[in-house]
């Protein structure tokens, strides 16, 4: 309660800077560029022929990027190691090789050269002893996890993707990797067999790894500066460095961002940088977008700070010091806070309404119901034992009996 108190009290002091503030733009950092569709010939491998993945495992073969074994065959449900992991993105998607591994299990590993250039761009991370473990088994939340920062949506959703609504049964806002999980569901790179049973911890196998691989490796791409936002028919133009013009669609399920914020197309002003991935079949899924700091963005960011208890609306009603404005919109949202936080509905409306006198009252009554179910007697009786009110115990008691011996009569 405590710790909320202060971070609702901080947004409500930070809102007052909105018409001083300034905050210096950044632009995207460069990151592998993705190859476009992979339309090849089919490989020679014999227990692929009519699997779900051959298509994916085909492609990847024929680039080189995954082999079968001596037998001939590909064995496409056994799992992928965290080594075998590493080759297949590092060169999918273009990450040059390095031999200057941190890990003190690598040196001298065949695949020490594209776990070394993933760590180099933060795609792979190791384990607090300092190793990597590289026979390890993937698994489908490691997998997820690893695309989405090839994709350079790792840091998606870190503020805000408790308001997400969860694919699946097993993956929701409090698991580690559901923001990825998510990325990657949006993106429509998960096998669509999954259902909404992700199952994270199970190990990713040799053809999932292959179809989500190949899946993100189709996916759209697009970084530049905006020329021309078009709010009537929900468009973005974006002019790349060579000068080339380019068109992104915004749709109902695209997610946008403008300085690491949640936003929406409203806000994405002329000459921002943005940088935006769709699906393999043209739908954009995600918008970040980057330029000059506005009022609506301080508005926004201090409205998560507070999980969104206080809206950037309101944020912005206090900063031009309309509190009544602020507090009457803010009363609903507060108390259903503050009720699932564990208080009564009473103790809600009487703490909102600062009526200081009913407080006593009410955590009287919440600690008399609290006894009652403990100790199995009428919280009316604890109440009068707690008020000393002996008379009205002593009729509580003497009912309590009553009720007490009738039933024991009825039940003989």
């Amino acid at each position: 309660m405590a710790s909320k108190k202060l971070i609702i009290g901080a947004a409500l002091a930070f809102a007052i800077i909105l018409s001083v503030a300034s905050i210096p733009t950044s632009g995207f950092a460069a990151g592998a560029a993705a190859p476009k569709a992979l339309s090849v010939p089919k490989a020679e491998l014999s227990d692929i022929d009519g699997h779900w993945a051959e298509g994916a495992i085909n492609a990847l073969v024929k680039m080189g990027v995954i082999a079968g074994y001596p037998d001939g065959t590909f064995r496409p449900e056994e799992p992928v190691t965290r080594a075998e992991l590493s080759k297949i993105v590092a060169r999918t998607f273009g990450y040059a090789p390095t031999v200057d591994t941190k890990f003190s299990d690598m040196e001298g590993h065949w695949a020490e050269p594209f776990v070394s250039a993933l760590d180099t761009a933060e795609v792979v991370t190791g384990y607090p002893d300092g190793t990597f473990r590289p026979a390890q088994n993937v698994s489908r939340a490691e997998l997820a996890a690893i695309l989405a920062r090839v994709a350079q949506l790792g840091k998606v959703g870190v503020a805000d993707a408790s308001s997400w609504t969860p694919t699946y049964r097993d993956v929701d806002s409090t698991h580690w990797a559901f923001r990825h999980v998510e990325v990657a569901r949006r993106l429509d790179i998960i096998p669509i067999h999954f259902g909404l049973v992700f199952e994270p911890d199970r190990p990713a196998t040799r053809a999932e790894t292959a179809h989500m691989v190949k899946s993100l490796a189709e996916s759209e791409f697009a970084r530049g500066t905006v020329a021309q936002v078009n709010k009537s028919a929900e468009t973005l133009s974006l002019r790349n460095a060579a000068g080339n013009t380019q068109t992104i669609q915004i749709d109902p399920e695209t997610i946008v961002y403008r300085n690491g914020v949640a936003s929406d197309l409203e806000s994405i002003r002329q000459n921002d940088s943005v940088y935006a991935v769709g699906t393999g079949y043209g739908a954009t899924r995600f918008v970040m977008a980057e330029g000059a700091v506005t009022r609506e963005d301080i508005t926004r960011k201090v409205s998560a700070l507070t999980d969104g208890i206080i809206t950037p609306e309101q944020v912005d009603a206090i900063s031009r010091g309309k509190w009544d404005e602020a507090r009457n919109g803010m009363s609903p949202a507060l108390a259903q806070r503050l009720v699932e936080m564990g208080l009564t509905e009473e103790e809600a409306q009487a703490l909102l309404a600062e009526e200081w006198d009913a407080l006593p009252e009410l955590a009287q009554r919440r600690l008399a119901m609290a006894l009652s179910e403990e100790i199995g007697v009428s919280p009316e009786l604890i109440e009068s034992i707690m008020n000393r009110d002996w008379k009205s115990a002593r009729s509580y008691a003497e009912l309590e009996v009553a009720e007490l011996l009738l039933s024991r009569f009825l039940n003989m």
